[in-house]
């Protein structure tokens, strides 16, 4: 098995390698232009560089003053490690990258810098492909289970196309989940603790991983353990936006996003001014289940998965967001033997299916470093000549992987039977 597993690992680099050089998203522009800012020394003050340069500034005419609507994490990374990587490009590709897109579309010098920049993700990629071997003990399954993840169009695509950093919060989840499901006793505490320090780790990247404390909390056998675990993962959160704090920019634009606040948008008006905010309401319903279920190591994956699986269901979702629950599909189409294929294969249905009605920078234009003219290209729709509508298009869709999230809820709820 080890030989196929170098096999799979090599092929599944090289697609990796081959898609991130040739595949360009606008928000790599961002990403590339705060990852200059922070390698030139200005990591403290990257929420008010932009709006505190002078109006004559180009910069100051080409994005907005909030640009920056991350963790302080995400902007060290960009700043010192794919900075790093891609510094070996001329400057003058860089500056056309920030400053002319069009005037470097189709300059191999380009796709050398989109392969080092986004080559910055493959130890966090690859490392989640080999923690998903560690949940199985039959080599058969281990070698399922990392072909699905080397070969999983959702992580090439977020990753590799895309460009966004999902894939390390996802990591740093996955990297949680084995260090507490495999504990040797209930009373080895370190690793409940250690679970919640990566998981803040996580979040420091994306706030999901935060939502996953409570349910590995309440593994702790008593109030006192249940009350570390809490505290651990949420003041490592806040520990690394601490030194930001002072930041205006950080508190307008970042503290609390707009982005985090999505999965507020579904709820049910009760009166003129008040509402109930449906996924706090289930969420909150499932850990209180949790509170009276008590759970076991080897179910914890399970509340994981049932925690992103209501959220999806409530939250319009960014592409790369799906991402987040792609490991625990995989843990699911293993664990069962491949029997839930066909609810996994709808859920990426959904996924691919919704990337089409969006702008096409997701799509065909992404390929337009190795051919400029799709950048501003118009959507398949119209190549095609047909004029769907979108929001009912999307609706369908998204339909379509809310009744495959219930069925995943209802497999897994926790029942006296399984705790």
């Amino acid at each position: 098995m080890k030989n196929k597993i170098i096999i799979v690992l090599i092929i599944g680099i090289l697609i990796r390698l081959i898609l991130a050089s040739i595949t360009l998203h606008p928000d790599i522009i961002m990403f590339h232009l705060s990852g200059q800012i922070v390698g030139s020394g200005n990591l403290m003050n990257i929420y008010d560089y932009i709006g505190r340069l002078p109006a004559s500034d180009p910069l100051t005419r080409i994005f907005p003053p909030d640009l920056y609507i991350y963790p302080p994490a995400v902007y060290v990374f960009f700043g010192y490690v794919s900075n790093t990587l891609s510094s070996i490009i001329p400057a003058s590709i860089h500056n056309s990258l920030t400053y002319n897109l069009h005037e470097v579309l189709g300059n191999w010098q380009l796709n050398i810098l989109l392969l080092l920049f986004k080559a910055a993700y493959l130890p966090f990629d690859i490392g989640i492909a080999f923690l998903l071997t560690k949940f199985f003990t039959d080599r058969k399954n281990k070698f399922i289970a990392f072909m699905l993840w080397m070969f999983n169009p959702v992580v090439i695509y977020a990753t590799y196309m895309m460009a966004q950093f999902d894939i390390i919060p996802t990591f740093f989840t996955i990297l949680a989940l084995y260090l507490v499901s495999f504990r040797k006793n209930l009373s080895d505490l370190k690793k409940l603790y250690l679970g919640a320090f990566v998981l803040g780790i996580g979040a420091s990247f994306k706030i999901f991983p935060l939502l996953f404390v409570i349910p590995l909390a309440l593994l702790g056998k008593s109030l006192k353990t249940r009350i570390i675990t809490v505290a651990i993962g949420f003041v490592t959160y806040f520990i690394t936006l601490v030194p930001f704090l002072s930041s205006p920019g950080f508190r307008t634009s970042a503290l609390v996003a707009g982005q985090t606040l999505k999965s507020f948008y579904a709820q049910i008006p009760i009166s003129g001014g008040e509402s109930i905010l449906l996924y706090p309401t289930f969420l909150i319903f499932f850990y209180l289940i949790l509170y009276f279920r008590n759970g076991e190591l080897n179910t914890l994956w399970h509340r994981f998965f049932i925690v992103l699986t209501i959220f999806f269901i409530f939250t319009h979702y960014h592409p790369q967001w799906f991402l987040w629950i792609t490991p625990f599909l995989i843990l699911d189409i293993v664990k069962t033997n491949l029997k839930h294929w066909l609810p996994a294969a709808l859920a990426v249905l959904s996924f691919t299916a919704l990337l089409f009605f969006f702008e096409p920078s997701l799509t065909i234009g992404m390929f337009s470093p190795i051919s400029p003219n799709l950048y501003d290209t118009v959507s398949i729709w119209k190549i095609l000549g047909l004029n769907p509508n979108i929001n009912f298009s999307r609706s369908i869709f998204q339909t379509m992987f809310v009744g495959v999230a219930v069925y995943y809820i209802y497999y897994y709820f926790p029942n006296k039977s399984r705790n």
